[in-house]
């Protein structure tokens, strides 16, 4: 993947930070939820005994789903504690600040403002901070890690 792919998805990843922390509660929340059997607590008698029952367990569609859903959360983890290990990495102040905004879900007028610099100024700390973590993101192998997660399960 060219460096500028690399930087592209690590701007989408920054965008989608916030949304990657709600996704990854709103699947633990899914994926630990516990299931009580629906029982009947009363004896069955008749033609109704003999009756079959449908299966009380989870169908190979919900298993398959179940997989998947833990497949996101994995990755959905791993781009999130990447992303946040990275804020040591950069070394300009303004740049970290203007990093930690942008994890935060900040608008370019809002770091704007904070910083009392220009749009344009904060775009500047943005591209450079995006080429910090790209480098890192391709001497890590991360992309690769991350096509891993995918093929497990």
């Amino acid at each position: 993947m060219t460096q500028q792919l690399t930087d592209w998805q690590v701007e989408d990843w920054i965008r989608d930070y916030e949304y990657f922390k709600r996704e990854i509660n709103r699947l633990n929340k899914i994926l630990n939820k516990v299931e009580v059997p629906n029982q009947k607590l009363t004896a069955t008698y008749g033609d109704e005994a003999g009756m079959p029952k449908g299966s009380s367990g989870k169908s190979m569609e919900e298993l398959s789903a179940l997989s998947h859903d833990e497949k996101r959360l994995y990755r959905f983890i791993e781009i999130t504690d990447y992303l946040w290990k990275c804020r040591d990495i950069i070394e300009d102040d303004k740049e970290w600040t203007t990093y930690d905004c942008m994890l935060r879900g900040m608008t370019y007028k809002e770091i704007a403002q904070y910083l009392r610099c220009s749009r344009d100024k904060v775009r500047d700390y943005k591209v450079n901070v995006i080429r910090i973590i790209g480098n890192k993101v391709t001497q890590d192998q991360f992309l690769t890690q991350l096509k891993n997660i995918a093929k497990v399960g």
